[in-house]
Order: C-alpha cells, then structure tokens, then sequence
C-alpha cells in the first residue's frame, strides 16, 4: 500500500469513528428527548391541573366560611358552588394523562372524597335556612371541615406525587444526555489514540527513512560510502530509495 493511501486510510479511519459516534449521540439524544419529554410535559400540565383543583376546593369553602354569619337569605348565593363544573372538568383532563398506578389510586381517592364533600355541602342550604350562627359554625366545624381536609390533603399529596415524578423524569432526561455523550466522550479519545498511532506510523515510514536517506546521500557525497539504507516497507520510499541507491553506486565509481 502506497504511503498517500495509508495517511488517507489513517484519516478515514478517524473520521469514521467521530461521524459514528455522533449518530449514535444524536440517535440516543433524540430517544430520551422522545419518552422522557412527552411525560415531563404531562407531569407539569398535572401539576397546573392539580393546582387547579385545589384552588377550587378552597375558593367554595372559603366562601361558604363568609357566609356562616350572614343572614338566611344569602343562602341563595350558594348555587354557584353547586353549579360550579370545573373540579370535576379538572379531574377529568388530568386522568386523561395518568399511567402510574399511584396516580391512578389518589385519583379515586380524590373522587369518593369530592362525592363525600359534596354530599355534605348539600346540606348547607336547609342549614342555613333554619339555624342560626352557632349551628352553623359547629356544622361547618365538624361536618364539612373533616371531609373538606380529606379532599384537600389527597390533592395535595397528588400535586406532591407529580412534583416527585417531574423531578425523576428530569434526572432520566439528565442521566440520558450524560449517557448520550459517551460515545462521543469514547469516539474522541479513540480518535485521540488513533491520532497517535498515525503519527507513530507516519514517523516510522516517512520520517525516519526520509532522514536515513538524506543522510546516507550525504554520507555518499562527501565521504563516498556506500549507500546502504533499508526501507521498512514496499513502497514509493522504497523505489525512490532504490533509484537513489543506483544514482550513489554510479556515483562512487566516478
């Protein structure tokens, strides 16, 4: 093999090397980017939605709290806590997106506890029709606050749960790019290597022998010895060394 094509196939090699480990990167970037970015996106949308849940449990018992101490006829007030959709509308659009099991158990825990809340909010509007603020109070203190707890402390531990899985999917997502770069961080101290094991050839078989001939030509001008320099290898060195050898024996024998 000619020395051109040895250097090329050298470089080749190298080059080969760095392009294959960067599809590799690129292809496992994309994968992790792929499972892992869809489901950080749906934890975050969880936890807006769980947020949102528990705005709204609060805003209706806190409006209910206003009104203990109010005349009867604020009662009538209250029709927008029972017409008010959005609790179930969240709960449904967020179990759209749920796949972990614990998901899926607080979510049925969500639902018995809202189904009890509200199954005692009902009795909030004969209550307030015909007690008065102390029965109000203690019904509100031990009837709905309880259930309202309940509800609240399973919301809670939902919006905790998507907080956690959020935190897991974005280690995945950092453990994958640092996993993607190893066979980047491999192909370049490969390269690296093969760098100098190229410079090490290229100094075995064109270097040094170029030396030995320059100065086996000049051994031969000056002194008129014998040229007797070797090649390592068949190659254009070597015809370039054999046409030398014969140009110096003609020349000794001037």
């Amino acid at each position: 093999m000619g020395i051109s094509n040895k250097i090329n196939l050298g470089f080749l090699v190298v080059g080969f090397v760095l392009f294959l480990a960067s599809l590799v990167s690129i292809f496992e970037m994309g994968r992790i980017r792929r499972s892992v970015g869809d489901i950080i996106t749906v934890n975050v949308e969880n936890i807006n939605i769980s947020s949102q849940l528990l705005e709204v449990t609060d805003q209706n018992v806190f409006f209910l709290l206003n009104q203990i101490g109010i005349d009867t006829d604020s009662v009538l007030h209250m029709e927008s806590i029972y017409n008010d959709q959005r609790f179930e509308r969240y709960l449904h659009s967020a179990r759209t997106t749920f796949s972990n099991d614990q998901e899926k158990v607080l979510t049925d825990s969500i639902l018995f506890a809202y189904a009890a809340y509200m199954q005692i909010l009902n009795e909030a509007i004969p209550l307030w029709k015909d007690s008065d603020y102390a029965n109000r109070r203690e019904w509100y203190t031990t009837r709905l606050y309880p259930t309202y707890s309940r509800l609240r402390k399973y919301v809670q531990d939902l919006i905790t749960l998507e907080q956690t899985l959020l935190h897991e999917n974005t280690k995945l997502i950092q453990d994958g790019f640092y996993r993607s770069m190893m066979p980047g961080v491999i192909a370049v101290a490969s390269s690296i290597l093969l760098l100098f094991l190229l410079s090490y050839f290229i100094r075995i078989y064109l270097i040094l022998p170029l030396k030995q001939i320059r100065t086996g030509v000049k051994n031969t001008l000056l002194f008129k010895k014998k040229y007797e320099v070797r090649m390592p290898s068949d190659d254009e060195l070597s015809e370039l060394n054999n046409s030398i050898t014969k140009l110096c024996d003609e020349h000794n024998k001037v």
